[in-house]
């Protein structure tokens, strides 16, 4: 029994050697070809190359020196994970036969950055910062003197992306989770149902499950807050007050008008600032999404609710403001316009497109594998054929990317109808 067991450790430290050999050998190649890639712009310099049995490999100690900069980018560890150790092993043979995996993970951790030696990047990044509305009447972001003044000189952060497939390769997770210590940690989380087949129609027929987007605060707001009180000489409530409403002016200066509900929230969050999550269930397809060509058609569809702090869900209300055409000029006389092409084709027109007729709605059951269009309520418009209906849905044909897609259509968003050459 003993020399079984004997004989059993020995293939399996052997194999472990193994494996890790080959990985370590493939890791280090990459990263020195990575290395030599990146010569002209900078220095790139890693540590020790470990190989855990579980199926993860980690590379420490990873420095970048960008030329001509004084500060340098530190990553304590960078790490990718399989499911096994042999997954690991094989996973370049896998991605080369265009399989993949059932999860991979990769984690970067303690990324360190010194932003005094970064300054003319942060300063030159002048991308609009909602959390800066208000924070005086020239500031639309945080430059480093304004960040230095929060006392955040140095940063340290973690860093982690992995996506999972169920055991029946039907369900496809992603997570992902970006975390700067005493800032904040923002977390997104995705799950789709996988259709059958493969390429375009494996796409077409995969559907949205869930969407999750979090941020939850690690001291940063209450830094924010108190710096541009100082700064705009308030106090911190009234400055808050003042935040708030800036923060709605400045959605509505990009064309989007927020419910009070959405503010409400919000100013919860800056009051009490714990956790802001947004997140919808609702399920979606593909072709639902790319059907879809107005963009308030397209947040009806997903009808994402907002969180704070964990409490209750409520329904995200805000509506995309259209640009309103300008009026015709006084001075100048307004040109002719044009006659609306109608869809019912003119006798003469007859051999050159087809015609159309419009139907009532009520006698959809008259009109079934018959080519038409039909309008919905929410401004969307399908052509195809109604393959079965009942009293609540229609079953709705159309033709994409040479093939066939049906999907169900409620009777009662119907709108309006027409046959095409009945």
């Amino acid at each position: 029994m003993k020399r079984i067991l004997l004989i059993l450790l020995i293939i399996v430290v052997g194999g472990y050697g193994a494996a890790h050999w080959q990985v370590n050998r493939t890791v280090k190649s990459q990263l020195d070809q990575a290395a030599q890639m990146a010569a002209g712009v900078g220095r790139l310099t890693y540590g020790q190359i470990w190989v855990i049995p579980t199926g993860e490999v980690r590379v420490h100690n990873l420095n970048f020196a960008a030329n001509g900069q004084n500060g340098d980018v530190r990553i304590q560890s960078a790490s990718l994970e399989t499911d096994n150790l042999l997954a690991l092993v094989q996973l370049g043979q896998t991605l080369s036969n265009n399989e993949v995996p059932q999860r991979l993970a990769f984690r970067l951790n303690g990324i360190e950055l010194d932003l005094n030696t970064m300054r003319s990047l942060v300063d030159n990044s002048a991308q609009q910062h909602m959390l800066a509305a208000g924070c005086g009447e020239e500031r639309t972001y945080f430059n480093f003197t304004d960040l230095d003044s929060m006392g955040y000189r140095q940063t340290r952060s973690d860093m982690t992306m992995e996506y999972r497939l169920s055991p029946a390769r039907d369900t496809l997770q992603v997570e992902g989770e970006f975390t700067t210590e005493t800032m904040y940690r923002m977390s997104a989380r995705l799950e789709v149902a996988l259709a059958e087949g493969q390429g375009a129609a494996a796409m077409m027929g995969a559907t949205l499950n869930q969407v999750q987007l979090q941020v939850e605060d690690l001291g940063y707001v209450p830094e924010v807050m108190s710096y541009c009180a100082r700064e705009t000489g308030l106090s911190i409530e009234a400055y808050k007050t003042r935040h708030v409403s800036a923060w709605e002016q400045l959605w509505q200066q990009q064309g989007v008008v927020l419910g009070d509900g959405v503010v409400e929230a919000y100013a919860t969050y800056i009051e009490r600032p714990e956790s802001l999550s947004l997140e919808s269930f609702a399920r979606l397809n593909a072709m639902q999404l790319m059907m879809t060509s107005d963009p308030q058609a397209l947040l009806d569809l997903i009808a994402p609710q907002i969180v704070v702090n964990g409490g209750v869900p409520s329904p995200v209300q805000l509506t995309l403001a259209r640009p309103e055409r300008p009026a015709p000029s006084v001075a100048e006389p307004e040109a002719p316009q044009p006659e609306a092409r109608q869809l019912e084709t003119e006798p003469a027109q007859a051999s050159q497109a087809p015609r159309v007729v419009e139907v009532p709605v009520a006698d959809l059951a008259r009109w079934l594998n018959t080519e038409m269009v039909i309008n919905l309520s929410d401004g969307r418009e399908f052509r195809g054929e109604i393959e079965s209906l009942n009293d609540d849905e229609v079953q709705f044909k159309q033709s994409v990317f040479g093939g066939t897609m049906v999907m169900p259509v409620a009777r009662d968003t119907i709108r309006r109808v027409r046959v095409v050459n009945p």
